[in-house]
């Protein structure tokens, strides 16, 4: 019954995930340390790219080949979750926070 049912790719390497970024994407890097807020992020694209580092998280030249790509490097506080309930958890928070869940 969505309206929309969001797109989720097969693991990629992470060089291709940062060179297949579209001018109207807002693009997202999600780590446990090195970012601002969910709340500190604009929020005018159409579409959101978002990367969950993987067990073990990103290491620092992964954070700055992102943010040199134009991401925006964003942390959930002091929370550190397993990568797949951070995918979870932050696939809910995006829907929150753009509508999708209202």
């Amino acid at each position: 019954g969505r309206a929309f049912v969001p797109e989720v790719s097969f693991p990629a390497s992470f060089e291709s995930v940062l060179a297949g970024t579209k001018d109207d994407e807002l693009c997202l890097m999600f780590s446990e340390r090195g970012g601002e807020s969910l709340a500190e992020v604009q929020r005018t694209a159409k579409s959101i790219r978002a990367l969950v580092g993987s067990e073990g998280g990103w290491s620092d030249e992964e954070i700055e080949g992102a943010r040199a790509a134009g991401f925006h490097i964003v942390t959930l506080g002091g929370r550190i979750l397993r990568a797949e309930t951070a995918a979870i958890a932050i696939a809910a928070l995006l829907q929150h926070l753009f509508g999708d869940l209202q």
